[in-house]
């Protein structure tokens, strides 16, 4: 009932599934299928336009109906495509199925997904259309505390197939030569297709299971702060933390986007934060992007930068304190859009995948971090400090 694809990147794992989607809705009459990314506004540019373009191509018995999210076979099966981001996108996911349920489901690059989404999508495994169904779950590999790790490979409960680039006969050369130049955590994952922890992870105390919490309204008489890194070709991060009346931190939203201008981030920052009392926002000490960001309307502070206090004070808070809970909390499905040109290079696209990714250059002195995978690492720094114990809180309130 479930199969999970992972290995190396360009395995061809996605491939497998697409061919699989599609041969199952054609065989079976009436099939009810479903092809799902972490969000809906991820899918038409990459996996739909891949199932378009590569899988159907010009296929008569398949017609293609974007107004409906979906694929419409001549034999009566659809295939339709979707998200599971937040309630708006799980609400239109429980709306589809001809009967009420659904045959077969392929959740594209899977460890995006909390275990709670394979649980929705097993409660809607019900359809009628064929003997057999199935989820499939393609993904490269990730942490080794990771809930599909944990409980679809120890636990046993999938079927699972490893590939690595060198079995895909169709990679160009150069593209193999590419997976072999990669270092560190994402190089173990990307080219061995390992499930692997970073060697001298500097935030080991970090727990998803622990330190990770589903999202919920956010109390008036909260503090709440903005904290920015700033970045083009890497990804520029803005933050928005809150903290409640007893220091307890949470990062309840998060911009974390490559590729635009900072005046662009800028609108859209106060666009999200409207009616939303923001003490100040602390930023990085680029002072040309500063002036940006104030032209356009929000006044920042140079945040504290030092590396060392910094990670100490996030350290501290990820302990577990005397009443059994840390100091520092991730809302779940914190960042409001995905950065797709990050995504598709199996890049992290949010502060929560860096975590686990953020090391130590020298595991042994622990001295100062390996600088990649570190853009929410330094503004979550920046808003750690600025709330450190017996900061006051600041007279002046931002829109």
């Amino acid at each position: 009932p479930i199969m999970l694809l992972t290995g190396s990147a360009g395995g061809g794992k996605s491939r497998l599934a697409a061919e699989k989607l599609h041969a199952f809705c054609l065989k079976y009459p009436g099939a009810m299928g479903l092809m799902l990314r972490k969000t809906r506004e991820s899918m038409v540019n990459s996996t739909v336009l891949f199932m378009q373009r590569s899988i159907i191509a010009e296929d008569p018995r398949v017609q293609c109906v974007l107004s409906k999210s979906r694929f419409e076979y001549w034999n009566g099966s659809i295939l339709a495509w979707g998200g599971m981001k937040d309630d708006g996108q799980r609400e239109q996911i429980r709306s589809i199925g001809q009967t009420g349920g659904l045959d077969m489901v392929w959740m594209e690059e899977a460890t995006r997904f909390t275990e709670d989404d394979l649980n929705e999508v097993l409660g809607r495994m019900r359809g009628r259309s064929a003997p057999w169904m199935q989820v499939m779950l393609s993904t490269n590999p990730g942490a080794p505390a990771h809930w599909i790790k944990k409980r679809l490979i120890d636990g046993g409960e999938a079927a699972v197939y490893y590939s690595r680039a060198a079995d895909n006969p169709h990679n160009p050369a150069a593209y193999v030569d590419n997976l072999g130049r990669l270092t560190g955590i994402l190089g173990e994952r990307l080219r061995e297709g390992r499930w692997v922890q970073a060697e001298g992870a500097i935030y080991g105390e970090f727990r998803d299971e622990l330190h990770v919490v589903e999202p919920f309204p956010i109390p008036a008489n909260w503090r709440r702060l903005r904290s920015v890194d700033f970045g083009y070709t890497n990804p520029f991060v803005c933050q928005w933390w809150a903290v409640d009346n007893d220091g307890r931190m949470y990062l309840y939203r998060e911009v974390y986007m490559s590729r635009r201008t900072v005046r662009r981030h800028t609108d859209q920052i106060l666009e999200l934060s409207q009616g939303e009392g923001i003490e100040a926002t602390v930023a990085d000490h680029d002072a040309e992007d500063r002036a940006t960001m104030a032209e356009g309307g929000i006044k920042t502070v140079p945040a504290q930068k030092a590396v060392s206090p910094g990670l100490q004070e996030v350290m501290n808070r990820l302990k577990v304190a005397g009443d059994g809970r840390p100091r520092l909390f991730l809302f779940r499905g914190a960042t409001v859009e995905v950065d797709q040109a990050l995504e598709d290079d199996k890049l992290p696209t949010s502060t929560l995948e860096e975590m686990p990714l953020y090391r130590w250059e020298d595991k042994a002195k622990k001295e100062a971090p390996v600088k990649e995978h570190d853009h929410g690492m330094d503004a979550m720094r920046y808003a750690a400090m600025y709330f450190r114990k017996g900061r006051p809180k600041a007279q002046s309130i931002q829109g």
